[in-house]
Parts: structure tokens; sequence; C-alpha cells
């Protein structure tokens, strides 16, 4: 078993494609660094066997949980998390969705602080332009923002630079390193 999870929830294939893309940045650092999961086809033993999680989102519809997310979460209602240090990264469209731009990350944040995890993978703000987020926290996203309908093509620069940066907040940069 890898030292990560990378479990995401997907309706469209987006999400899915970003999950991999991130996969193959961690690849090219240690091709035994992360094992990649569908949240739809996950266990709960599966999941919880992570201490560190990176889990990917898009916001559904007006602001709201994707569906196998949405399904997942309350089978974890009862898990201590707080061992856990989980990254998020979330797409949604800043444009045509600016009132919830991300929401779905914010909404899983949420439900892993409550439970004890520490949220690692902050990403600014800078650079999108949205009205109101859940995401949103002191000038940050609580995680990687990805917008492939606005700005696709700062997708790919976007991985490479928090990749590298969820590795060094979990804090097993070394051992890929090493």
């Amino acid at each position: 078993m890898a030292a990560i999870g990378l479990f995401f929830g997907s309706s469209t294939g987006h999400t899915e494609d970003v999950a991999y893309e991130m996969k193959t940045e961690f690849d090219k650092l240690n091709p035994e660094l992360v094992d990649i999961h569908n949240i739809g086809a996950t266990s709960v033993e599966q999941f919880m066997s992570y201490e560190y999680l990176i889990c990917g989102i898009p916001t559904w519809n007006t602001g709201q949980l994707q569906d196998d997310w949405e399904f997942f979460l309350p089978k974890i209602v009862d898990a201590d998390m707080t061992t856990k240090r989980i990254a998020i990264f979330g797409l949604g469209d800043q444009n045509g969705y600016g009132f919830n731009f991300l929401d779905a990350v914010g909404l899983l944040a949420e439900a892993f602080l409550e439970k004890g995890a520490d949220i690692i993978g902050l990403w600014s703000t800078d650079g999108y332009q949205f009205n109101e987020s859940l995401a949103e926290y002191e000038g940050k996203f609580l995680g990687l923002g990805i917008d492939e309908d606005g700005q696709p093509e700062l997708t790919t620069s976007r991985i490479k630079q928090w990749t590298v940066q969820v590795l060094k907040e979990f804090k097993i940069q070394q051992e890929v390193v090493s």
C-alpha cells in the first residue's frame, strides 16, 4: 500500500481526469507514493487505512456535493480522523457559478474537520474571480481550485505546484527525495 490515498468523485469525468493527472505528477517523484481510488467504489476500511489522504470533488449543481461523496460521507460519520492529514482539490466554474465556486471543497473540509482531521494544501484565491465560496478562508481556498471551464490553461501548472506543496505539508518529502 502506498503512503497516500488519492480519492475522487466524478460525475462527468473531469475530476477523474484531474486526479489521474495529479497521480502522474506524484509518480514522477515516486511511482509507489500514491494509490488512486474512485470514492464511489471505496469501502470505509480502504479509505481509513491511509494516514495521508487527497480528496477530489467537483462542486455539483449550485454548491452541492458530488453524488458519490454525498453517499460516502454518512458512512464515516462515527470515524475518528484525528490522525489523518487531508488535502482537497476541487473543480468548479467561477464564471458560471461565481456565487458557489468550489463550495463542495468547503463542505468536504468541514466534514473532515468535524471528525478531527488536519486539512493541509490550502491554496491562494489570487487569480480567481468569484463572488462567494464555502471553500474560502482568510484569502485561501481549503484546497486546490481547478476551473476547467474558465482557466483550463492553468490546470497543469497548478497541479504541479500543488503536488509539491502537499508533499511538503504531509512532511513525507524526505521519503520521496531520499
